[in-house]
């Protein structure tokens, strides 16, 4: 065996690297709380904020209620907007978009999230149908690229 004081030495260099690798790319501890239904029903009752991520179409064939309806793809543009101490409550039909904004979130600081992960399947409230007024779409910029159309027909 070669020397097993240098092997243990670089043993434990290896540990101190990825613990202080996960702690410094691991988002804030306790900025995202994973909940379940019973849990979202308490933070809908006391009045914390609820974000659908949805579609507008899955919103308006049920939701639950107050919450609002901001699409994934418009996602990260409203949150730049909102103020990051207000608590705010994450859900979408399956917990797989919901993931991708409550990541978002917690990058950007947000100190409090609740993540109805398991997605509205596993909701046993009522729902709300009906449409509601959608985060507003994105301002075209100058730098946007034009649409083209091109049709072909073979006469």
């Amino acid at each position: 065996m070669k020397n097993p004081g240098k092997i243990a030495i670089w043993a434990v260099i290896g540990i101190a690297v990825l613990v202080i690798g996960f702690m410094a790319f691991s988002p804030a501890e306790g900025t995202v709380e994973n909940v379940d239904a019973r849990r979202l029903a308490d933070l809908v009752a006391s009045g914390v904020r609820v974000i659908d991520v949805r579609t507008e179409g899955e919103y308006a064939a049920g939701h639950i209620a107050g919450a609002e309806l901001v699409p994934i793809d418009r996602f990260a543009q409203a949150a730049a907007t909102w103020d990051r101490t207000v608590p705010l409550a994450v859900y979408c039909a399956t917990g797989q978009r919901s993931t991708t904004a409550v990541n978002h979130l917690s990058g950007q600081g947000f100190e409090k999230v609740y993540h109805f992960n398991a997605g509205l399947v596993a909701w046993s409230g009522t729902l709300e149908r009906g449409a509601t007024a959608a985060a507003p779409a994105p301002e075209p910029t100058a730098s946007a690229l034009p649409v083209v159309y091109e049709f072909f027909t073979d006469t």
